[in-house]
């Protein structure tokens, strides 16, 4: 799976069974040793919206599941990592043209990830704005040197636990005071007591943010 560009994924919807109707564009980043059923079931559980999600499979095998960076990345220096984040990135958006022009979609797509996922929703933010009407960085990191605020970028909704070990909240603190130094619409939700995990009040907030930008779609 990891050499190739052509990502594999899975297909459904949300709360409507017209499979030909045009439907919002959602696409969810599962972390590492994870799946996009997994990161369905955490994100996109019992929502009062309709969209068509789809979920993409990270390119590399971790523990019979799934990865979107190889395991050895972790022992290269940030800047590093930072760039294969957006190599990620770069291959994930040709594959949402495709599935643009493939599935009847409306509007600009709604990207969130967790994790792994969270770190290419902020390389997504940090030089990709015009290309999705909402990002939600969930649990991520930012690690791009350089900030581009597209036209017409969309608006970055970062979500992230104050008690995080592994990816500490100042890192959420930072970068979203680097992407609005940037002049990007961007917020920071902080979750007092929260880890690096997504508990209910996180996916609640997160589906109120997509449901605030799905209203704007229309």
């Amino acid at each position: 799976m990891s050499d190739t560009r052509t990502l594999t994924y899975e297909s459904f919807l949300l709360e409507t069974s017209d499979q030909s109707a045009e439907q919002p564009l959602i696409i969810p980043l599962h972390f590492m040793g994870s799946s996009p059923t997994q990161i369905c079931d955490i994100l996109l559980h019992d929502v009062d919206f309709s969209a068509r999600v789809i979920a993409p499979y990270g390119r590399f095998p971790f523990e019979d599941q799934y990865s979107w960076f190889p395991e050895e990345l972790y022992d290269k220096l940030e800047p590093e990592q930072g760039k294969f984040f957006d190599h990620c990135a770069d291959i994930l958006l040709e594959n949402v043209a495709r599935w643009q022009e493939e599935f009847p979609t409306f509007g600009k797509p709604i990207f969130l990830g967790v994790s792994q996922g969270g770190d290419i929703c902020f390389s997504l933010a940090a030089r990709f704005g015009d290309q999705f009407s909402l990002c939600l960085p969930v649990a991520g990191r930012l690690l791009c040197d350089k900030i581009t605020r597209q036209p017409d970028s969309g608006i970055v909704r970062v979500h992230h636990g104050v008690d995080d070990p592994i990816v500490p909240i100042v890192t959420a603190r930072e970068a979203t005071a680097q992407l609005q130094s940037a002049g990007l619409d961007v917020q920071l939700r902080e979750y007092t007591g929260v880890t690096h995990a997504v508990p209910v009040e996180m996916q609640q907030a997160i589906h109120n943010d997509i449901g605030l930008a799905l209203k704007n779609l229309v």
